[in-house]
């Protein structure tokens, strides 16, 4: 954030006199290094601040409160006006100006969109009045670190052949479902939950070039597999600090500092208002005691996604209604020491062929289960069960010998499971027809040198005294370059895999939340806003002519509002029932309101149609008016 020093020092000297004149009352030939020390003293007093902020009204401390909890982000005036009344959106203005010329705020014009800053120098004069006052006795919603698991689903579908793109680079609607389908702790808050997930571990990994493509098909990359044999442990902690990357831009301190305030948990309502600084795309919803997953701020949602808060639920089975949000064990120990803690590790073996693990058992161990054993569950204990096809199959897809002995090592099965583990391996080990490259070494000492380095011999897979080395296929390229340094420069004539990168552009679209760039310093602070801002914050409103997503209360009053006007509406319909349909937009006028007893329902007339039919207002997922009157 910009301190008040770096503002004045960037201020011409004709406008910082007329400054120091109106602190001061006075004119005169002073020394420009002293008018500018004097007036950043004035200035940054924050019993001045202070005694500002409690004058104004509440929808005005409000502002102030949301600016500065948004720090290095910064509000448009487009994203305010969906924090204040609509009754106060022409007050606005003038308002965040006196801020301005009070040196409270400061604001950047950037392509005509102007966006206010707070200044570093006031930091915690503007705390947030939240609650607090919540219930904490009952039990709360985690997800844990099932996170770390679904990640390593999704590269077992990968590893399995199972996952698809589609021409345009988008994922396959069967890969997608294969997906939401297996992420089904998350519907114990929604049904869109699932989906959240999906956008937010494809963007990891497809960024982090942990998913390549070879024709249509999605496959893990070696990066991805090197980490999870060596770094797997740190998973979580690397997919946290992508995320804070993504969503803060790096600043973790100001996720903190958010994360803070839930210590003691608080009142849904008030935590969403917290995190919609980082997600100002809708209009807040004042006074809700629950909120259900759809209207809260998306941060706020991958938190929990992340094992970082709780949730609290009103208990409602049809729709879980949340009600308190608060930090879980791992969030406050992050807070304090930068590290998210490694959970519970644990494999048990049964003699039935079911294995329990812990979502904090080590990756590269649930990735392997993932794809040599079928999936039971998706919860805290996760439950798999081994059989000879699944396993075979798993077995084909490419895992080297060496990574199922360790694996055999890791669950430590009893003794009825291990003979068959044994000869499972050696039905597919002992004779497979398979084509392997053997290295000869001419020079013995050489030889010998190499049989005794271990980072080479991790890329073999056996060793040949007196002759050379079968390299591991996977490995060929790093034991190469380990050659070379040795003073080989082996040809080899291999045709190479038509892999590339994993399309982001899906995700990119999906994933990424709105980042106002700032620009330089707007000293001259004119009382005008530019046209196409003030039409797109009114177009915001749920009265505008931009697709939003309003809760029932708010839908019935739009709902009444076009019935009363004639005014034509289009919506985005789906059946919440039919997960499969896609939804489709249809464009009427409303005739009559049916809301006496559920379902709820209207009589529509579609437009360039005379038949009237009904439509559930469960069916509505967005609507926007067109302002169109009917004749």
């Amino acid at each position: 954030m910009l301190g008040l020093r770096e503002f004045f020092e960037g201020m011409s000297k004709t406008m910082l006199r007329d400054v120091h004149a109106r602190a001061y009352g006075k004119k005169g030939l002073l020394n420009n290094a002293l008018i500018q020390s004097e007036v950043q003293d004035f200035y940054s007093n924050s019993e001045r601040v202070v005694s500002l902020f409690a004058r104004l009204e509440p929808w005005q401390r409000r502002c102030l409160n949301l600016i500065y909890h948004s720090a290095n982000r910064g509000l448009s005036f487009t994203e305010l006006r969906l924090a204040v009344p609509v009754s106060k959106n022409g007050e606005l203005q003038s308002f965040l100006l006196s801020m301005c010329r009070e040196f409270v705020l400061w604001r950047s014009n950037v392509s005509g969109v102007a966006l206010y800053l707070g200044f570093k120098n006031f930091i915690g004069c503007f705390d947030m009045e939240l609650a607090g006052d919540v219930d904490l006795s009952k039990p709360a919603l985690s997800y844990g670190n099932l996170l770390d698991f679904h990640i390593c689903t999704v590269l077992a579908l990968a590893k399995k052949g199972e996952l698809h793109v589609n021409s345009n680079g988008g994922l396959h609607r069967r890969s997608r479902q294969l997906c939401t389908d297996a992420f089904s702790s998350a519907l114990r808050l929604s049904s869109k939950a699932p989906e959240n997930e999906v956008s937010l571990i494809f963007s990891f990994l497809t960024q982090n070039g942990w998913l390549e493509q070879e024709d249509s098909s999605l496959l893990p990359s070696e990066t991805s597999m090197d980490f999870l044999r060596k770094n797997g442990f740190r998973l979580h902690q690397d997919v946290l600090n992508w995320w804070i990357k993504a969503r803060f831009h790096g600043d973790s301190n100001h996720c903190r500092q958010l994360l803070r305030c839930l210590v003691p948990g608080l009142p849904v309502s008030d935590a969403a208002y917290l995190f919609w600084v980082m997600d100002p795309s809708y209009r807040i919803l004042d006074e809700h005691k629950h909120l259900a997953w759809d209207y809260m701020p998306r941060p706020l949602r991958e938190l929990w996604l992340l094992g970082i808060v709780n949730f609290q639920t009103a208990g409602d089975k049809k729709l879980e209604k949340i009600t308190t949000v608060s930090l879980t064990e791992a969030g406050k120990e992050w807070i304090s020491t930068g590290v998210m803690p490694l959970p519970e590790s644990s494999v048990s073996a049964l003699p039935n062929f079911d294995l329990v693990a812990t979502t904090g058992t080590s990756p590269r161990v649930l990735f392997i289960l993932a794809c040599l054993a079928t999936v039971k569950n998706d919860d805290t204990y996760l439950c798999f069960n081994l059989s000879k096809e699944t396993y075979l199959a798993g077995l084909k897809r490419g895992f080297p010998e060496s990574e199922i002995e360790h694996f055999r090592n890791w669950i430590n099965p009893p003794a009825n499971v291990g003979s068959s583990l044994d000869e499972w391996n050696a039905a597919f080990y002992g004779a497979r027809v398979r084509t392997v490259r053997l290295l000869k070494i001419d020079n013995k000492d050489i030889l010998a040198e190499l049989s005794q380095f271990p980072h080479f011999t991790e890329c073999t897979e056996e060793y040949i005294p007196g002759y050379g080395f079968v390299l591991k296929q996977e490995l060929e390229k790093r034991a190469f370059e380990i050659l070379e340094n040795f003073g080989y420069n082996p040809y080899v004539d291999c045709t190479p895999e038509n892999r590339k990168p994993a399309p982001t552009d899906e995700w990119r679209k999906d994933f990424n939340v709105a980042w106002p760039q700032s620009g330089a310093v707007d000293y001259d602070l004119k009382d005008e806003v530019d046209e196409a801002t003030i039409q797109t914050a009114l177009n915001t409103t749920k009265y505008g002519s931009m697709y939003q997503k309003l809760d029932t209360f708010d839908l019935v009053k739009v709902l009444r509002y076009v019935k009363t006007t004639g005014t034509l509406v289009s919506a985005q319909v789906k059946d919440p029932a039919k997960r499969m349909d896609k939804e489709k937009e249809i464009t009427f006028f409303v005739h009559s309101l049916h809301l006496n007893k559920a379902p709820f329902n209207i009589e529509i007339q579609e437009f360039g149609s005379e038949d009237k039919h009904p439509l559930a207002l469960s069916f509505i997922q967005q609507v926007k008016l067109l302002h169109k009157k009917a004749i």
